[in-house]
């Protein structure tokens, strides 16, 4: 749409421009110039203007627009005469008319005859009229005088700089430099327009003499006018350029990293501020080994051990505000990066990853543009979204953290909220980081258990001890916070009765002080009687039963929604808005009530993702036992049961998420309609919007709010949220349709199989193909609903086979095979065949076993892509390639042994696998082999394999090819394998002939000692093995060696077989000579006994030189002192 509105808005221009000057022969330079935006001028106006000529251009001075003001400066510095030839501009159609009626032939060959600027009347007198007039000017000769034609032609492209001057000087042009700039352009397109006229308006006009003028005149304006642009108006705007790169490499930087990650950490890290009682945490800043951390000059890694709800968050709170502090007084400064994880997607170790690389590459600009091309270049080379995989982008902030040459802080909270993966993940690149760094300083806190502290265990450590002091300091914080309306007695009773019972325990003070605020208890006595009854520290579920009490009152209905909404929040993946929480708690049971109205809460932002359980701790007790059961809990979890529970509320959830997505309405309402797919494609491009002003409904508030740097900033993230967001519901997809699409599989990966949903539901809810499956995979893409996707799904290769391959359980993989047919319309045409590639490149490689043993899907399964396709991803896999899944994948070649006989196509299943590398593939077939004689007759057949590809060769060959150097070994082991190691393809090219795409000595090594009569073997065009090595351009210090190697132990003929005289163009020395390569030479004289001479001419003088040229002289004359110092003389 806008780039229709533009270019319609340029046609208008254009139309207007061609108005005015029909309307007046001679636009004087007293009219006002014509900016940007040309604007219907009333004929009265006109008719007073027409032949009114007026010596100076104060008349114009009420245009402000930028090429106005340089073109009047740039006038004024001309002459009268000037003045009078750019005011006139009277003949000049005439001229060209008669040009094109005289000269049909050259003006036919123009430009100039085949547009509509031949109806324009050129003018020289307007900023716009002068640019106008160059271009008809230089169009209308452009075939008169072909040696021009380029130069007039790129002078023509680059007059469009000019218009986006526009852009950048309208809006931020402040210090005037692109005015500065063009002044001197206007200067030398009005020289261009001055000499045109005169040689185009002479009386002396024939087609010879304007050929002659314009070579004589025309260039050098032509170059001055191109070297301005390229070098002053480059220059101009290249700050301006820079901070519009600028802002767009942040806005592709935040959208790839994550929109809200930089808000959420502030908005956590504020928080807990505001809860820090500051006395009661400086222990850990005066601490001897914090101290000696913080002061090491090497790398060092600390952790603080505490048990759960002492306060370690509010204490690491502290060390990073304890360290901004201290930075402000560096020099240089430090960097530093903190982490707050969660049980949720916080804690996964991607999400770490790209917080900690967004506060790097703030701290660090220079990094955002090596981030930028870093992700490209791994999008294009590996065809992957390297900010989506936790090791890519591992890699790239450890990249950065070792160019750094500055001290770097990293503070984890809450390693023991991550996931074990995520944890040793984490651990494993800071702890290789330490080494190759030299001032990297890690923080973490944690719960002190086993598997972490086994991480850890090189670390510095601080186990937290609690203190009667430092609870007396924490209550007196929270009371004064959360008490202040209370009587200052009753304040006094509760700080000195629970700093007695705190034991340390952070979370419970905080959750005391809070249900005696909710009491509203302001008697002694009462106070008395609940301090004496409250549970202590060690019973932390019989408080957490309180308070769940006190919120449901007796209220039967209440208990049921309370126990069903935290049962919801303790398996969300992320905070809920109060909305996404009452769809969640209505679609878990109807009979509990409808969703809770926007009136009943009027005073919240119920869109706002703020609704989670307070603590881990009362995760860990919804986890254990029922909300009504908690009274009686013993604190005591069986591990087994634990996860039996949260695998049924995984079950719930997933549930709940179905059937939001089965309704109706989602299968018949697109969430990005056609104008929303048009405005991402627009919002693609780089710098759309960059330069939209603010929205023309804003009130007069708004404006005048602008004064204040942080309402301005408001207003701008109104309009950022208007422009690159959109709200699901306005869309009538329901408040919970984020939720449900974005997580719905999560759920389905850990669901207890018991509890799934029938499958019916599941491949309704995925049927290929529908409007419902390409709504949840789009929103799936575009998690927080930003206009431009953040992931690339392509709904059209997923249906229910895909999805449950790649993100159900086994359980669920096997029952949807067994109930459906995949061959059916709810499934691609090509289902299997996409959902192998799909779990290939992005799942559970032991799911493909279901898929191979199935009796109904396993034939198509069963096939040789399926095998190359899985050779492939493992020759290419980061993961142990020795690991069980792969050993059981491996293992299914086993059940197409015969195919493979009876097919005739075992040899190319070897070939194939050697020329991955994949070994375990070439030992079954070879331990196949040695019992079954007809698996062997196939696999050593000696057909040729280079019919279709010319690099393809039997399987010794594959394996030299590809130097594969562990599978040549045990190749050569093979009985019978003598009949490939002796191979020719089509070409003749024999292994010591591939062997030279590498160089590898090893490898020359190794089949030189087998297979010697192959070195002086020639090809098809009389190539030997020796003549590949000096051909190729690969390592020097390998085809050094392997040249040796085939001259010593092979014998290699040294001339390659040919003997004619003085020496072949195709002679290995003559070769060497005519590459520069001096040190090939050498070997080939000094170890091969080659004859410098033939590869010398000796001149009248008697001085010799080489027989071929050389490209480099310096290369030439190493060569030419090689030869002679071996031949015995004098260069």
């Amino acid at each position: 749409m806008l780039s229709r509105s533009r270019e319609s808005s340029k046609s208008e221009r254009n139309r207007a421009a061609s108005v005015q000057n029909e309307r007046a022969s001679t636009i004087t330079a007293s009219t006002p110039p014509i900016s940007s935006e040309i604007r219907e001028v009333d004929d009265n106006v006109h008719a007073k203007n027409r032949f009114a000529v007026v010596e100076d251009d104060t008349a114009a001075a009420g245009s402000t627009d930028l090429w106005s003001a340089a073109y009047r400066e740039a006038l004024s510095s001309y002459g009268e005469e000037v003045k009078t030839v750019i005011s006139k501009g009277g003949g000049i159609e005439k001229l060209f008319t008669s040009l094109e009626e005289t000269h049909g032939k050259v003006a036919g060959d123009s430009l100039f005859g085949k547009g509509p600027l031949t109806s324009i009347e050129p003018t020289a007198s307007t900023a716009v009229g002068v640019v106008s007039s160059v271009t008809v000017v230089a169009i209308a000769i452009c075939g008169a005088e072909e040696a021009l034609n380029a130069q007039i032609v790129t002078m023509l492209e680059h007059i469009a700089i000019i218009d986006e001057c526009d852009i950048l000087g309208q809006k931020l042009d402040a210090g005037n430099i692109i005015y500065k700039a063009l002044v001197p352009v206007y200067k030398d397109l009005l020289n261009f327009y001055v000499a045109a006229q005169k040689i185009l308006t002479s009386k002396a006009f024939v087609l010879a003499l304007v050929r002659e003028q314009l070579r004589r005149h025309l260039p050098t304006i032509v170059s001055d006018f191109l070297a301005l642009l390229k070098c002053r108006i480059a220059n101009a705007t290249l700050e301006l350029i820079a901070d519009i790169k600028n802002i767009l490499q942040d806005d592709k930087i935040q959208k790839l990293l994550g929109v809200n990650k930089d808000k959420q950490r502030s908005e956590s890290h504020g928080e807990l501020r505001e809860l820090r009682a500051s006395n009661a945490c400086k222990w850990i800043v005066a601490d001897s080994k914090f101290l000696a951390w913080y002061n090491a000059l090497t790398s060092e890694r600390m952790v603080i051990f505490g048990n759960m709800g002492c306060g370690k968050t509010i204490i690491t709170e502290h060390v990073i505000e304890e360290l901004i502090h201290l930075n402000k007084y560096r020099l240089p400064r430090a960097l530093i990066c903190y982490h707050y994880c969660e049980d949720n997607e916080t804690g996964k170790v991607l999400y770490i990853y790209s917080s900690l690389s967004l506060q790097l590459l703030d701290q660090q600009e220079g990094l955002k543009v090596e981030f930028v091309k870093w992700y490209d270049n791994t999008r294009k080379s590996e065809l992957l979204n390297a900010a989506q995989s936790s090791v890519d982008l591992g890699n790239f902030f450890s990249t950065c953290v070792e160019i750094l040459n500055r001290e770097l802080f990293i503070v984890i909270n809450g390693l023991d909220e991550c996931d074990s993966e995520s944890q040793k993940e984490l651990v494993t690149l800071l702890d290789s980081l330490s080494k190759k760094t030299p001032r990297l300083k890690v923080f973490f806190s944690s719960r002190p258990q086993e598997g972490i502290e086994s991480l850890l265990q090189r670390s510095t450590e601080i186990r937290w001890v609690p203190t009667r002091e430092r609870d007396a300091i924490i209550l007196g914080h929270t009371v004064k916070r959360c008490l202040r309306e209370f009587p200052v007695v009753i304040q006094a009773l509760v700080t000195e009765k629970l700093s007695e019972l705190a034991q340390g325990s952070a979370i419970w003070v905080k959750l005391t002080v809070e249900l005696i605020q909710k009491r509203k208890i302001q008697a002694i006595g009462p106070m008395k009687t609940f301090l004496a009854d409250i549970p202590s520290p060690v019973a932390l579920s019989r408080l957490y039963a309180k308070l769940f009490a006190h919120l449901i009152g007796d209220d039967l209905d209440n208990e049921q929604l309370a126990s069903n909404a935290v049962e919801i929040l303790a398996v969300a993946r992320k905070p809920l808005s109060i909305l996404e929480l009452g769809w969640a708690v209505a679609l878990n049971d109807p009979c509990t009530g409808v969703v809770p109205t926007v009136e009943a809460l009027k005073d919240y932002d119920v869109k706002k993702n703020q609704v989670k359980l307070i603590h881990h701790s009362l995760r860990e007790l919804i986890l254990r036992e029922t909300p009504s059961n908690w009274a009686q809990s013993q604190n005591i979890a069986d591990e087994r049961c634990v996860q039996k529970r949260q695998a049924e509320l995984e079950a719930a959830m997933l549930h709940v998420c179905v059937k939001y997505l089965l309704l109706d309405d989602f299968n018949q309402n697109d969430l990005i309609s056609g104008e929303g797919a048009t405005a991402q494609r627009l919002q693609e491009l780089p710098g759309f919007g960059l330069f939209d002003d603010f929205d023309d409904d804003s009130n007069d508030d708004d404006d005048q709010q602008l004064d204040s740097p942080d309402k301005s900033r408001d207003l701008g993230k109104r309009q950022e949220a208007k422009e690159l967001y959109y709200d699901p519901s306005e869309r009538e997809f329901g408040e919970f349709f984020v939720y449900a699409s974005c997580f719905w599989v999560d759920h389905f990966k850990v669901s207890a199989a018991e509890f799934l949903p029938d499958t019916l539901d599941i491949v309704t809810l995925c049927r290929a193909k529908s409007k419902r499956l390409q709504n949840l995979v789009g929103q799936n893409c575009r998690p927080d609903c930003t206009i431009i996707p953040k992931f690339d799904f392509d709904s059209d290769f997923l249906d229910p086979l895909v999805i449950v391959s790649l993100y159900g359980s086994e359980i669920a993989l096997k029952k949807l095979l067994q109930d459906h047919d995949v061959g059916s319309e709810e499934f691609l045409i090509d289902s299997v065949e996409e959902t192998i590639g799909q779990i290939i490149r992005h799942g559970d490689i032991s799911r493909l076993r279901i898929l191979f043993r199935d009796t109904r899907v396993g034939l198509r399964v069963r096939s040789f892509r399926f095998f190359r396709q899985l050779m492939e991803v493992w020759a290419h896999s980061n993961k142990d390639r020795d690991s069980r899944e792969w050993v059981g994948l491996f293992d299914l070649v086993v059940d197409i042994f015969d195919v493979l006989v009876r097919e005739e196509w075992g040899n190319e299943f070897l070939c194939t696998a050697v020329s991955y590398g994949c070994l375990p593939i070439v030992e079954r077939l070879f331990e196949e082999a040695a019992r079954n004689p007809a698996m062997r007759n196939e696999l050593l057949r000696d057909p040729q394999r280079d019919c279709n590809r010319p690099d393809h060769h039997q399987s010794i060959g594959e394996a030299v090819w590809n130097n594969h150097i562990v599978v040549l070994r045990y190749l050569l082991q093979q009985d019978g394998i003598e009949v490939h190691l002796r191979h020719q393809d089509s070409g003749g090219y024999n292994v010591l002939h591939k062997a030279a795409r590498y160089c590898n000595p090893l490898v020359v090594s190794l089949l030189v000692s087998r297979f010697k009569d192959g070195v002086n073997q020639a090809n098809n065009v009389g190539e030997t093995p020796l003549s590949e090595v000096v051909f190729k351009s690969g390592s020097a210090v390998g085809r050094i060696e392997s040249a040796k190697i085939l001259l010593t132990l092979g014998g290699a003929d040294v001339r390659a077989g040919h003997t004619d005289d003085p020496s072949n163009w195709h002679e290995p020395l003559r070769m060497a000579g005519r590459y520069g390569d001096a040190a090939m030479c050498r070997i080939l004289v000094e170890v091969g006994g080659a004859d410098p001479r033939h590869v010398l001419r000796f001149g009248n003088d008697g001085r010799p030189s080489l027989m071929d040229p050389v490209e480099s002289e310096e290369l030439a004359s190493q060569v030419l002192d090689t030869l002679c110092m071996f031949a015995g003389m004098s260069p």
